[in-house]
Parts: C-alpha cells; sequence; structure tokens
C-alpha cells in the first residue's frame, strides 16, 4: 500500500509542476510574463520540496521503496526529456540523484537535461565529478564542450589534450581542440593540431577537410581548395569534402567546374544525395534543365517524400516539353497539397500548351484569390474561354453555352480585380470583334476609356474598331490625345492621315501627317503602306507600287499591304501577280468579313481576264 501512495503522490507532483491555465479557464489577462514566471518557479520550488520529503520518505522505509520511487521517478523524468520539457525532467533528476548518487548513468542524464535547459554550471559540476570518477571519453568530450560554452577556453583545451595523450588520432578531440585555438586566433597552432592528428590517424581526410573550412574563414580559397582535395584523396567516399570543395568553385563564379566535380564523384557514388540535391539545385539555378533531369529523377528515388524536389523536377520536365510526366508529377504533389497555387498555375500552363484549353481553364480558375498568381492566372482562363467560346460558335453556328460563361467570368472578373478590368475588356472586346459584334467591341473598351491603365496601344485598339465602323469622327479625336501628349509619335501621325485617307476627304492634311510619320520611322512597313495607299488614291500608281513593296518586304505577313498590293497590281494590269498577292491575303485573313472583302476584290480586279472559277486553279 505504501508503494502505491508514494507512485501516485509523485505521479501527481509533476503534474502540476508548471502554472498552466486548465482548459476551461483563460489566463488572467493582468499577469505579466515576469510574474508568471515567479509563479512557475514557486511551483518547481514546492515540487522539489515535495519530492525531496517523498525522498527521505522511502529511504527511511527501506531499499525496496527506494528502488520503487527510484523507477517511477527515472520513468517520468525521462518522458518529460524526450518531450522536450528539461525543466520538469530536472527537477525531478535533481531529486533523483539525489536518493540514488551513486548511479552514474542517471547523473549523466541530469547533465544533458541541465545543457539543454541552459543551465551549464550545474551540469559543469557533475560531468567534472564523473569525469575525475570515469574518465569516460564521451563524458569527458561533454564536459569539454561546456568549458567552452562558458568561455573556460583553457580547460577545454586541457581536457581534449588529455583525451589526445590517450589516443593521439582521436578525431573529436584533435577537431574539437583545433576550434578552440581558433577561438583564440590561433591559427598556425590550429593548422598544426590537425595535421599531427593527420599523421597519426593514416587515411583520414576529416583533418585536412577542417583545414580547409579554416582557410575558406579566412577567405584564402585556392589554399582551402588544396586542402579539400586532399581530404577527398585521402577518403575518395568522404562527401563532406567533396561538397565543400565544390562549394568554393561556385564562390569563385566556377559554377561549370562546381558541376563537374560533383558528377565526377557520382559516377563513383551514384546514390549519395547530399551531392546528388546540391548538384541538382546548382544545374537548376543555371538553368540547365535537361542536363539535370536525370540527376533529379534519381534523386526523387532516393528521397520520394521530397516535395520541393518534386516541383523542381515537374519544371525540368516542362522545360524539356516531356509533358505527361510533368503532369504525373504535379498531379502527385497536388494530392499533398491540393490549394497549392504554383502547381494548380503549373498544370494550367501545362494542358494550355497541349491545347487542351478546357483543362488549362479547370486548374487556372482553381488558383485561390489570395495567391500573386491569381490576376495572371484569371487572364488566361479568360482568354482561353474566349477561344473555346469562339469554337463553339464555328462548331454550332450560334453562341452556346461557353458564350455566356465568357462573359459572366469576364464580368465577374472585372469587379473581382478592379485594377485588370481594361485588360478584361480588352479580352471582351477581342472576343466581339472575332464575332464580328464590333458595336459591343467599342462599348467594351468605352467602358474603361476614363481608367488611368488605358494606354495608348488601347486608344489605337479602340480608334481601329471605329474605323471598321465607319466613325471617323471619334478616331481623330481619340488619336489627337496621343499626338497631343507626344507630338512626335510616329503611329500616331499614320493613323491619323490613313484615316483620312479612307475617309476621301482632306488628302492634302493625310500626307501631311503620313509624310511626317515616314520622317519619323522610316523603316516602319505599315508607315510605308499608308504612303503608297496615298499614292495610288492620288492617281501616281508607279509611285504606289514602290512604297507598297517596300512596305511588304518590312512586314510580309499583314493582310491590307497583300490587298493594297493587288489592287495596284491590277490598276497596273498586272493580273498574275494581283492574284498572287490577294491569294496571300485571303490566307493571312482572320476574320470572316475580311475573307468575303478580298474575294470580292479578286472577282472586281478585272472580271474578263481573272474569273471567280480561277480560284480553284
Amino acid at each position: 500500500m505504501a508503494r502505491i501512495c508514494i507512485l501516485i503522490f509523485a505521479s501527481a507532483l509533476l503534474s502540476c509542476s508548471q502554472v498552466k491555465p486548465k482548459k476551461s479557464e483563460k489566463p488572467k489577462a493582468h499577469l505579466s510574463a515576469m510574474e508568471i514566471q515567479k509563479l512557475n518557479e514557486q511551483a518547481s520550488a514546492r515540487v522539489s520540496s515535495q519530492l525531496r520529503e517523498l525522498a527521505i520518505a522511502a529511504k527511511a522505509s527501506g531499499e525496496e521503496k527506494v528502488r520503487f520511487l527510484a523507477s517511477d521517478m527515472f520513468l517520468k523524468a525521462s518522458a518529460a526529456q524526450m518531450e522536450g520539457d528539461y525543466r520538469t525532467a530536472n527537477i525531478v533528476f535533481e531529486q533523483l540523484v539525489e536518493l540514488v548518487p551513486e548511479d552514474r548513468f542517471i547523473q549523466k542524464k541530469y547533465a544533458i537535461g541541465l545543457i539543454r535547459a541552459g543551465e551549464l554550471p550545474k551540469a559543469q559540476k557533475i560531468l567534472e565529478k564523473l569525469h575525475r570518477s570515469e574518465g569516460d571519453a564521451d563524458i569527458t568530450l561533454v564536459l569539454a564542450g561546456v568549458y567552452t560554452s562558458l568561455g573556460q577556453t583553457k580547460l577545454a583545451q586541457n581536457v581534449y589534450q588529455g583525451l589526445l595523450k590517450k589516443d593521439p588520432s582521436h578525431e573529436d578531440a584533435c577537431v574539437f581542440l583545433s576550434k578552440t585555438q581558433m577561438l583564440e586566433k590561433k591559427f598556425t597552432a590550429a593548422v598544426k593540431t590537425l595535421k599531427n592528428c593527420e599523421a597519426r590517424a593514416k587515411g583520414k581526410g576529416i583533418f585536412s577537410y577542417y583545414i580547409g573550412k579554416m582557410y575558406v574563414d579566412r577567405g584564402e580559397l585556392a589554399k582551402a581548395k588544396s586542402h579539400f582535395k586532399r581530404a577527398a584523396k585521402l577518403e575518395p567516399d568522404f562527401s563532406q569534402a567533396i561538397m565543400a570543395l565544390g562549394l568554393v568553385h561556385e564562390e569563385q563564379g566556377k559554377k561549370t567546374e562546381a558541376i563537374e566535380i560533383y558528377k565526377k564523384y557520382l559516377g563513383q557514388k551514384p546514390n549519395d544525395t547530399l551531392i546528388l540535391s546540391r548538384l541538382v539545385q546548382l544545374m537548376f539555378s543555371a538553368q540547365k534543365f535537361q542536363e539535370a533531369t536525370p540527376f533529379a529523377e534519381r534523386l526523387s528515388d532516393l528521397d520520394p517524400d521530397n516535395l520541393n524536389l518534386k516541383v523542381k523536377l515537374g519544371i525540368l520536365y516542362t522545360d524539356a516539353k516531356k509533358y505527361s510526366k510533368a503532369i504525373t508529377t504535379f498531379k502527385e504533389l497536388l494530392a499533398h497539397s491540393p490549394e497549392n497555387d504554383k502547381i494548380l498555375y503549373y498544370l494550367g500552363a501545362i494542358y494550355q500548351e497541349l491545347n487542351q484549353l478546357e483543362n488549362s481553364v479547370d486548374y487556372f480558375s482553381q488558383v485561390p484569390s489570395s495567391s500573386g498568381l491569381y490576376q495572371d492566372s484569371s487572364l488566361q482562363a479568360a482568354q482561353m474561354l474566349s477561344s473555346l467560346a469562339l469554337d463553339e460558335r464555328d462548331q454550332h453556328g450560334e453562341e452556346g453555352l461557353l458564350h455566356k460563361k465568357f462573359v459572366d467570368t469576364i464580368t465577374l472578373k472585372a469587379k473581382e480585380i478592379p485594377e485588370m478590368e481594361v485588360e478584361f475588356q480588352v479580352i471582351k472586346a477581342g472576343y466581339f470583334e472575332s464575332l464580328e459584334y464590333n458595336q459591343e467591341a467599342i462599348e467594351a473598351m468605352e467602358s474603361v476609356v476614363a481608367k488611368e491603365n488605358f494606354t495608348d496601344n488601347h486608344r489605337y485598339y479602340l480608334a481601329s474598331l471605329y474605323e471598321k465602323e465607319g466613325e471617323y469622327e471619334k478616331v481623330l479625336p481619340l488619336i489627337e490625345q496621343v499626338l497631343k501628349k507626344n507630338p512626335e509619335d510616329a503611329y500616331a501621325h499614320n493613323f491619323l492621315g490613313y484615316t483620312l485617307l479612307e475617309k476621301g476627304e482632306r488628302l492634302a492634311e493625310a500626307y501631311k501627317y503620313i509624310a511626317k510619320a515616314v520622317e519619323l520611322n522610316p523603316n516602319d512597313g505599315y508607315i510605308r503602306d499608308s504612303l503608297g495607299w496615298y499614292y495610288y488614291k492620288t492617281g501616281d500608281v508607279e509611285r504606289a507600287l514602290s512604297e507598297l513593296q517596300k512596305a511588304v518586304s518590312l512586314v510580309p505577313d499583314d493582310v491590307s499591304i497583300q490587298k493594297h498590293l493587288a489592287i495596284v497590281y491590277g490598276k497596273l494590269r498586272q493580273y498574275g501577280k494581283a492574284k498572287e498577292y490577294i491569294r496571300n491575303a485571303i490566307g493571312l485573313a482572320k476574320f470572316e468579313y475580311e475573307k468575303k472583302e478580298l474575294m470580292e476584290v479578286l472577282k472586281n480586279l478585272d472580271p474578263e481576264r481573272i474569273p471567280a472559277s480561277s480560284l480553284d486553279d
């Protein structure tokens, strides 16, 4: 019965060794951190006192009671240590050491707990006692480490030197002794210590490795490399030496040499994850994606839970256009992290590259609004919905569900991301223009014309829409705004001149604008086209041909330039050339209305010489 009472009492004491509010209670707001610490110290002192009384009672009850209590206290203290609660563990070990003072194992555990809790002076006393009685090498090293941490460098050196007298090739004693010498800025002595140990420990590269590290700290990289090479030569499997050698080369900006060092080592030790990981990281930063892929695959096989590595591997597959492997890799990652914005974005981009637009839209649409990728993914999804809706129109001859989804998406995103409203309305305008709904396209652009980020490029686009609808009175003031801000804008001069040409009035003024545009940018094909078209409109066909030939050489894939050349060749009765350029224009045309216009131009060139049936030639 006495045994049970002691165990229960000990357990109860341990459970309240720190002041913590109960789950149902809220901590008092007026208690400061210092006051809570004071309460904890008082609780600890109380528990320590009660444990001491328990120990006294156990000793009075006989050896069996001492064993029972000691066993229970040891289990409780060990459990607290494993949970990282060194404060509680040390309270118990302090009394446990008093209860069983001859148990050196418990003293060691207590000393380690004190070190973990930062109570180094207390740990020092226990370790010194153990060192005097045992001389255990592990305890000796821990004691020397405590001396070093407390700034007692000479005592630490004495301990290390004592170890080396017993074992001249003791690695830890040698390395730590050299470190204490470095703390005293005795570089030569530290190097000598390591070299002496290397001479006694044949085939050990660790000493040269640490000499190399010391030279790195001094900035003497050439000497550091020499010692790292020696370490690797003494121990060919010493991957840390290879890593250090490679890192020095990287520090010197010699990434290619570092890569070769890592690769050469992996030729002998292909599964060294330390070197593999560094090589993949280095190749990735150097954008050697194709070369990195097999190493990344091997590393992923060795470390399948490394999610960051899998992301890199997915990117490597994407860069190498191994899209199926990239998709598999990213989907595996998505299973671990379903809302990861980067993975969702990567999958959206891959499916976009594969022209699987519905899948792409699906993944881009899942990117959360909190992500920095949200704006771009929303734009990408909107653009692809536009393409899908146009495809649906082409297949069924009318707008369907995707048309509504596209329009609803644009409306929603424009409200959701007001800073991107202009971009969304541009996508909407482009969609309606493709459907030849120019008024709806104009309305989309006009809805954002007053926005701060409505640029000159947007003005040009809106002006081109006005031009298509023959609303020339709206074109001129819009482009004049551009010229007001920048009188030397060649494209604005050209736009105004060409608009007047198409309108068929104020031709002298049109020429003035176009001539100014040519002066500002003589090598622009579109501007040369305007000049050529001016000459045609004013009856100078030869000069028109000359300018249009310059234009087509500068911009060989523009529908208007090809059409203008065809018309001029037709005027010159060079019908073969006219037919050639009209066919080119038809092939370049994106919109049905353009193709219809071009077909009419072809028919009207010379009905007798170029019948409509010649299109089938």
